[in-house]
């Protein structure tokens, strides 16, 4: 393995001298690409050339951009026997004394990307720290994963031959667009990218060859080029289970992904304001979303969630079926959305919308002045007692997550949420970090068991409310289900919602809220003051409980049937059924 490091510079001359005795303090040889600079850089780069002590200097005769002068110099890298290269920008923004920590990295793993993960300072300007986010969050789409945690910092470790066929037979930008985009198509061929956390600081004085108009539209350009690139990839990528290629191996045919144990070595490498890196990323995504809805609205928001959304609806068979079964039922009961192809594709859209208004709700971007409460019949707001514990059943449909809209009135009223997705625990530390004061607490349930019924009983005697999801089926492995009739054929309703009901024994009410237009609709209903479920006919009680709930529920769900959220053959017969 040779390695050697590759700088680039446009008109950068003025630390360029201590960046070239930085790097040459590690025995690296340098090559300096002068791409096209006045004259007073050019004169500071000839300065430098001094091939035997291990800095050569080119010029290229004119400007290229970022893209030319990088692959131009991998070009005489490899020429002159190097198998890896290192760029490191000319202006002194990354923190040169991480170099060992990546070069040790990429001795161990020859055959990956190491690029710097960068910790940046108060001096990274506004723009660029809003700009660094759009772009993650369209890598994460291009690569239909998060491994990529920045593709936009300069000081990263290259393979040389594989960066070089990238560059000869697919291209990448010529100028700000070709960090992100080589490392795209990089990470397409299978080549691992790897992380070392670095500080980036932007100096005083620095000159920016960023062109503000010119080069975001050559980055939106690349974005749309990766984006139909990802597209036309899929069907491989499904094919292997969820790879664009085969990973990379090193010379002595080790797996050059090694990813767990490369990931535990980074991340205890990293600061204690990197850990728990993955987590903060979705947060910090999460509230991108948030910043992006509050200044540019939900529909910029949904142009950057449409390609997720539309690969969801080219790959996922089974919820397009399942989405087009339910429109026709809703029709039939004169739910008006006829069951199209276009109206399905809406109904996903919803979705993605759905998701938008939760990052809203938890960011505190949604204000009282958007939701429409019930009133009574004197035109006054009609409150759920709030001096007494209740059992919220609610569904997936529309969006619930404006409970905590109702909850946050009240400094002094709490909600649980219980939650029994096997993500619950994750997801729910993120909504806590957008909204720590929040009066909502979620709850990770795996079954009812006799620890959760004494919490859950505490909380309701302290008149907390319980909210719980009563249309999908199961909070545990033990939760049972009964059969009700749902807009025109039977469909399982769990029963643990119930159960759980009666053993709180405190008024139960059913509850929906969705987005009309701008606003949003809550509503409730008292299912009863307190179940009552006999010993001797347990099960034919919770059934017409669940029959009540089933039918004010399609009421409900017929007049916005985009909104109705469960992608799956709602109307499955149990296993026990069909072995009978």
């Amino acid at each position: 393995m040779k390695i050697c490091a590759l700088i680039p510079t446009h008109n950068h001359h003025e630390v360029l001298g201590d960046v070239v005795a930085r790097v040459r303090e590690h025995d690296l040889p340098v090559i300096i690409i002068d791409d096209g600079s006045n004259v007073t850089t050019e004169q500071k780069v000839q300065a430098l050339h001094d091939p035997e002590n291990g800095v050569t200097c080119y010029r290229l005769p004119e400007n290229g951009g970022k893209g030319v002068a990088v692959m131009q110099g991998m070009a005489y890298a490899s020429a002159a026997g190097f198998s890896h290269a290192v760029q490191i920008d000319a202006d002194g923004q990354h923190d040169l004394d991480r170099l060992s920590d990546m070069l040790d990295r990429a001795r161990e793993n020859p055959s990956a990307l190491i690029t710097g993960l960068p910790i940046y300072d108060e001096s990274i300007p506004t723009g660029r720290k809003i700009g660094r986010w759009v772009t993650h969050v369209w890598v994460w789409i291009e690569t239909l994963s998060t491994d990529i945690r920045d593709s936009m910092c300069g000081f990263r470790v290259y393979p040389v031959k594989e960066s070089l066929a990238v560059w000869h037979e697919e291209g990448a930008g010529n100028k700000m667009d070709f960090d992100t985009e080589l490392m795209v198509r990089l990470y397409w061929r299978g080549v691992p990218i790897l992380h070392v956390p670095t500080k980036v600081t932007y100096p005083q004085g620095n000159i920016s060859n960023f062109r503000m108009w010119a080069d975001n539209v050559l980055i939106s350009w690349m974005h749309t080029r990766l984006v139909f690139g990802m597209l036309a990839r899929l069907p491989g990528y499904l094919l292997r289970g969820g790879k664009f290629a085969k990973p990379q191996t090193t010379a002595d045919g080790d797996n050059a992904g090694r990813d767990q144990n490369n990931q535990n070595a980074q991340d205890e490498d990293a600061s204690h304001h990197w850990a728990e890196i993955d987590e903060r990323g979705i947060y910090f995504g999460m509230r991108f979303l948030g910043t992006v809805y509050r200044f540019a609205g939900r529909h910029v928001c949904l142009v950057v969630m449409l390609p997720i959304i539309l690969y969801f609806f080219l790959t996922g068979r089974i919820a397009r079926r399942a989405s087009h079964d339910f429109l026709r039922r809703s029709e039939q009961h004169g739910g008006g959305v006829a069951p199209t192809r276009w109206n399905s594709f809406r109904h996903f859209l919803r979705f993605g919308e759905s998701a938008l208004d939760k990052v809203a709700a938890w960011s505190g971007e949604m204000k009282e002045s958007d939701l429409e409460l019930p009133k009574d019949a004197e035109g006054l707001f009609d409150y759920m007692p709030r001096n007494q514990a209740a059992v919220l059943l609610v569904s997936h449909f529309g969006n619930m997550e404006l409970v905590r809209a109702i909850a946050s009135r009240d400094r002094n009223f709490r909600v649980n949420v219980l939650l029994h997705q096997k993500n619950a625990a994750r997801f729910g530390r993120v909504l806590q970090k957008l909204a720590p004061e929040s009066q909502v607490n979620l709850i990770e349930v795996t079954d009812i068991g006799p620890d959760t019924a004494i919490m859950l009983r505490e909380r309701v005697e302290r008149g907390e409310w319980i909210v719980i999801a009563a249309d999908r089926v199961a909070i545990g492995a033990r939760d049972k289900t009964i059969s009700v009739p749902f807009f025109g054929e039977d469909a399982q309703f769990p029963q643990g919602p119930f159960i759980l009901a009666y053993l709180l024994q405190c008024p139960v009410y059913m509850s929906a809220a969705w987005r009309t237009g701008k606003t949003f609709k809550i509503v409730w209903h008292k299912l009863t003051d307190q179940l009552i479920l006999p010993r001797a006919n347990r099960t034919e009680a919770i059934t017409q409980y669940a029959a009540q709930y089933a039918q004010w529920l399609e009421n409900i769900v017929v007049r916005e049937p985009l909104q109705w959220f469960n992608f799956y053959d709602f109307w499955a017969k149990k296993k026990a059924e069909d072995d009978q």
